[in-house]
Parts: C-alpha cells; sequence; structure tokens
C-alpha cells in the first residue's frame, strides 16, 4: 500500500524529503506529498517505510485510496532502480 502524509498533522519540518529512495516525496506550497506512482514503501532498501521512520509527529500514514500489492512495489522498485534491481 502507498503511503501518504496527513497534512493536518505534518509540521512541514522536511525531514521526509531527503529520505525517500524513489525522490516521491515533494514540497508543494508548503506541503508535503507523496506521489503514489514513485511509492514502494522503501522495498529492497528498508524493512518499513522510511519516511514513516523518520516522521517525528506520526504523520505519515498508509494511503487506502493507492492500494498496491507486494508484486507492484516489486516490479516499480525494479523500474526505478535498475541498478540495484537487474532482470534476468
Amino acid at each position: 500500500m502507498a503511503r501518504r502524509i496527513n497534512q493536518e498533522r505534518c509540521i512541514q519540518c522536511g525531514v521526509c524529503l531527503e529520505e525517500c529512495p524513489n525522490e516521491g516525496i515533494s514540497e508543494v506550497n508548503g506541503e508535503y506529498r507523496i506521489d503514489s506512482g514513485l511509492c514502494t514503501e522503501c522495498f529492497g532498501f528498508y524493512k518499513m517505510p522510511h519516511c514513516a521512520d523518520v516522521c517525528p509527529v506520526e504523520a505519515i500514514e498508509s494511503d487506502t485510496q493507492h492500494g498496491v500489492d507486494e508484486d507492484l512495489l516489486v516490479g516499480r522498485s525494479a523500474e526505478l532502480h535498475p541498478e540495484r534491481f537487474p532482470r534476468s
């Protein structure tokens, strides 16, 4: 399942911005957003979504509107990082 940033809880500290291995977090008009098309829940990089681990106010949550299965996350990771996940 992709992740999203709860804007009511987010304090706009920017800690999550540099932590995404897919560069899927951006700041737009003072709000941080996660691109659901780039979110792989850090598959292949961390055991858990790293943005949620580093968020000091627990503003990062599951995005129930963009649910994806593990196979899609694995495939998306391979597409975004072919150097890390070479195809045979």
